[in-house]
């Protein structure tokens, strides 16, 4: 499948959060699979941007919404330079090869209350599907 670099960082964010969720044991080890490659396709990616980060002096500041305002320390021309070269890294195309991780509705978990196992309805943040979209199937 075709994935953008910026599609990369997404999945791997919520990649990173889905490995915190207790999964069933085939479903886990396709997420880590899943993890291992994303994190591998993005060694380069992220080298690139450090480099553009060193060429044009970038850095960030928090601001006061809570977020970060991104900075340069050299020509203020440098700064639009930045982002457009960095969003071109991120719109560059790659394949991804990878099995489609299904994703059970239920799973079998214990009760903390009375040690019973049962079936538990899975909850993953809507946020975290998003990005994943492609990539998962309910099963």
């Amino acid at each position: 499948m075709k994935v953008t670099n910026g599609e990369l960082y997404g999945v791997n964010a919520a990649l990173g959060r889905l490995v915190e969720i207790k999964l069933p044991v085939k479903t886990s080890l396709q997420v880590a699979k899943l993890a291992n490659k994303v994190a591998e396709k993005l060694k380069p990616v992220e080298e690139v941007k450090k480099g553009l980060v060193k060429t044009y002096e970038i850095y960030s500041e928090p601001n006061e919404k809570g977020g970060e305002t991104i900075k340069t320390k050299g020509d203020e021309g440098n700064l639009e330079k930045f982002v457009s070269e960095f969003n071109e890294l991120l719109s560059q195309e790659d394949n991804l090869e990878f099995e489609k991780i299904k994703m059970p509705e239920k799973i079998t978990g214990t009760c903390d209350a009375c040690h019973h196992n049962m079936d538990v309805t899975l909850q993953i943040e809507p946020s975290i599907l998003i990005s994943l979209e492609k990539l998962v199937e309910a099963v």
